[in-house]
């Protein structure tokens, strides 16, 4: 059996095992797992259509890739906006904690550290002399927000628990399909690149694709950085390079996806609550700016730093000998000169 199969079988029973867990309870956990699942099964037949060759013989494959793809997506479709909700739950109540300490210390009459201030967002909402009643007032709207968010994770649950079954029995189906496609393929040779260079390869396309980014593109350049992530994780544990380029893709893919998820929370707060949480949206849209700075100094940093990788793994040594013509064994040439 290929690495290829092995990788796919593995990815999908551990995606139905979370897909079943979704069905009778969707926690926190499995459905973070589900989505993180169908995007590592993605980037797996992602990367596989890719290495084959155009013509009848590859077209059961890709075919059978291809409609796996489209079902995993409308399984992201199912578990992801759950997912989000328990992102920013989690991220409101870390906002709510850090904010409420910040007023108890100023109440006191004791002075924070700049770098704290910063970190807050926006000293003029949190340095007030009436401290005390404005984290009230926050508190008030973070609980408001939070019923908003927690009613709207009921509402999608049910949705998700009602599909999780089906979607389990079609995974089964489809990977069935995929099964025997690898089966009547004709087997070819093929010299494989290692994982840490195909994820440096995926980045790469990305990186040409989405030249300059902005807010408008940030997120889609987020997502494309995980698929390469992980290509790259598939064989990290044996593989020294491509664990440091997937340690390095989820840093940068962390940071992106920080400033994404306080632009959604923000927006999720101007849409609960409306314009009677000024104090709230304000802190919100202030942390979203500040992680949008530090995401686009990250993206630039690390882009840079991933690009020189694949520019020197591309055309060193090692890739010209990849890529070289093969020539006839010595006692061949000998023999026709």
């Amino acid at each position: 059996m290929t690495d290829d199969r092995e990788n796919v079988q593995r990815l999908a029973r551990k995606l139905r095992e979370n897909l079943m867990k979704c069905a009778d309870n969707a926690d926190v956990d499995p459905v973070h797992d589900t989505r993180t699942g169908t995007r590592r099964l993605q980037a797996t037949l992602e990367n596989r259509v890719r290495q084959l060759l155009e013509g009848d013989a590859e077209q059961p494959l890709r075919d059978a890739a291809i409609a796996t793809m489209k079902l995993l997506k409308k399984i992201r479709h199912e578990a992801g906006p759950v997912r989000d909700l328990d992102v920013h739950r989690k991220l409101l109540e870390k906002l709510t904690k850090r904010t409420a300490r910040a007023g108890g210390e100023e109440s006191e009459g004791t002075q924070q550290p700049k770098e704290a201030k910063l970190a807050l967002g926006e000293p003029d909402l949190l340095h007030a002399p009436e401290m005390q009643l404005r984290t009230t007032i926050l508190e008030k709207q973070a609980d408001d927000l939070d019923a908003w968010l927690k009613h709207r994770r009921s509402e999608l649950t049910e949705g998700l628990k009602a599909q999780a079954k089906d979607l389990a029995a079609k995974l089964d189906k489809r990977v069935d399909e995929l099964q025997a496609a690898f089966e009547t393929r004709r087997v070819r040779r093929v010299r494989k690149k290692p994982p840490g260079v195909v994820a440096l390869d995926s980045f790469a396309r990305l990186a040409s694709e989405i030249q300059v980014l902005d807010a408008g593109n940030l997120h889609d350049f987020r997502k494309g950085a995980k698929k390469a992530r992980y290509v790259a994780e598939l064989a990290a544990q044996g593989d020294a390079q491509a664990r440091l380029v997937g340690e390095t893709l989820k840093k940068l893919q962390d940071e992106i996806g920080d400033w994404h998820d306080w632009m959604v929370l923000a927006e999720e707060a101007h849409a609960a609550l409306g314009d009677k949480a000024t104090e709230l949206t304000a802190l919100l849209e202030a942390e979203r700016e500040q992680h949008f700075v530090a995401a686009m100094k990250m993206a630039a940093k690390l882009r840079g730093r991933l690009m020189g990788e694949w520019l020197a793994v591309s055309r060193g040594p090692a890739a010209r000998a990849a890529n070289a013509p093969r020539t006839a064994p010595a006692h061949r040439r000998r023999a026709t000169s």
